[in-house]
């Protein structure tokens, strides 16, 4: 197996996860992907979201829930959204 493939069979846990190596990123659990463009990712992962910022992303493959990036990543950030407040109020 390559290198790639043996990263992407790597990360078959059902969870958030990130891998960056050199120019190569691998994000798994990608339920839906928020922004693409060629110096940010977001993707949601279920109960939260992936942000990659960097340069020159080119998305390789999205398949199976899992995204291969390559491009100079330069930040990775995770958050959840705001949930409403469960008293019923605002």
């Amino acid at each position: 197996m390559l290198i790639k493939e043996d990263l992407l069979f790597d990360f078959a846990v059902n969870m958030p996860r990130i891998l960056v190596s050199g120019h190569t990123t691998v994000l798994d659990n990608v339920k839906r992907v928020m922004l693409l463009t060629d110096t940010e990712i977001i993707v949601f992962n279920g109960k939260r979201f992936t942000s990659v910022k960097g340069r020159d992303f080119v998305v390789e493959r999205l398949m199976d829930e899992r995204m291969l990036i390559a491009g100079e990543v330069e930040e990775v950030r995770f958050f959840a959204a705001l949930q409403k407040d469960k008293a019923g109020g605002e």
